[in-house]
Formats: structure tokens, sequence, C-alpha cells
């Protein structure tokens, strides 16, 4: 953090029926001596175990938003979608500390998603929703990535100020099975119903993205 190690790559998200806002997952890599780029799956568990989540996650947020604030002065609507970890919402004051940032540089709340794991959220709601709640006021999105539609999961679209949900990745698959679509239909609509976004993430090749697409599907990510 201190050695300026991290960087963030950005991917984009692809809305399926056009849109005028540029949007774009942020991906933390840590480069190695050597010229690696280390990924997340690499590098969020050691990070976790060495309990500093909460300093990377606010790097993170803190390079996006100037990213943000950069690409707002050269004219351009941006959104990023920025991955936090669950403990990084637990802490009392997350709220209040990224409303500071976003204002101190001049960015709409609504220009930041944070992205959440859905199991997480399950275990930990009662512990983040007046969070969650507040950062909403700030105009900040929310989403549910790996998005199952379930028992413990379909209350969570009415219970949480959500915006956006990505689907986990059974729903993904280039030959779903015939339940597995009726069951993607039925989530997107209960999505749409929600008013909320579906994002296919890790689409790979053009068939899955046929099936996204005809199953109401608002936006797509490679």
């Amino acid at each position: 953090i201190r050695g300026q190690g991290f960087e963030l790559v950005y991917q984009p998200i692809v809305a399926v029926q056009g849109g005028e806002d540029a949007q774009y997952q942020t991906l933390l890599r840590m480069r190695e001596p050597d010229g690696r780029l280390m990924p997340t799956g690499e590098l969020i568990p050691v990070a976790a175990r060495a309990n500093l989540m909460l300093e990377i996650d606010r790097w993170v947020l803190d390079t996006a938003i100037a990213m943000l604030r950069d690409g707002g002065e050269s004219g351009r609507q941006t959104r990023l979608f920025v991955p936090q970890a669950i403990d990084t919402l637990r802490e009392p004051d997350q709220a209040t500390w990224l409303a500071e940032r976003l204002s101190a540089a001049g960015v709409a709340g609504s220009a930041l998603v944070i992205e959440l794991r859905t199991d997480d959220v399950v275990v930990h709601q009662q512990s983040i929703d007046a969070t969650c709640h507040a950062l909403s006021d700030a105009g900040v999105g929310l989403c549910l990535s790996r998005f199952e539609l379930g028992d413990q999961t379909r209350p969570l679209l009415e219970r949480l100020p959500l915006a956006y949900v990505k689907l986990a990745a059974r729903y993904l698959e280039a030959n779903l099975a015939q339940d597995v679509r009726d069951e993607l239909r039925v989530l997107i609509d209960e999505a749409h119903r929600h008013n909320l976004q579906v994002i296919g993430h890790r689409v790979e090749d053009a068939q899955s993205a046929a099936t996204l697409w005809m199953s109401g599907i608002d936006f797509i990510q490679g």
C-alpha cells in the first residue's frame, strides 16, 4: 500500500440495449518484483489473513474516486463498480468516510457502485444494514455479486437498497438446462420488479451472451 505496489485495471460493463454512460469493473492487482501482476484471487485471501482488508479497500476506493474525478474533468460520464470486503462495510464509520472522500473530490455518489458478495451479505445483513442505507442516501449504488435466487437471497432484493445484481456462475454456462433457464428468467423478472438491473459476469462466448440477452439481462461483462 505504502510502496505503490497495487494498481487497478478496468473491465467494461456493456449495456445490452446501448447506453451513454461508460461503466467499468475495477480489479485490484499487485505487481511483484518480477513484473507479474498478482490477481485478486491470490491477493485477497492473504490480505484478509493479515487483517489488511480495510486499509486495502480504502486504497481501492481512493484510487477509484481519483479516476472518477479526473474523468469528470474531461467531460466523460463514468461509473465504477468497486468490490469491497464485507468486514469493511461493517466498520461503523465507513459510510461517513466514503461520503467525505467523494465530497472532497467533487465526485457524485452515483458514479460509484459498491459490490458485495451475496453469500457474505446473507450472513452479515443486519450488521451492514445501516451502512448500506447510508451509502444509498449518499447516492452510492450497491450491487450483489454471485447472486443466485433462493429462499435466503430473495428477501435481499426487497430489504436492501440495491441497484444491481450480478449473476452466479451457474447462470452463465453456454448450454443451460431448461430448468436453469426458467430460473434465470424468474430471477431477472424479480430483479426488474424491484427496479434493479442485472449483470452477466464473465461472459466468455457468444452463445452465453445470446442466452442472457433473450432472458432480458441489462448488462454484460466479459
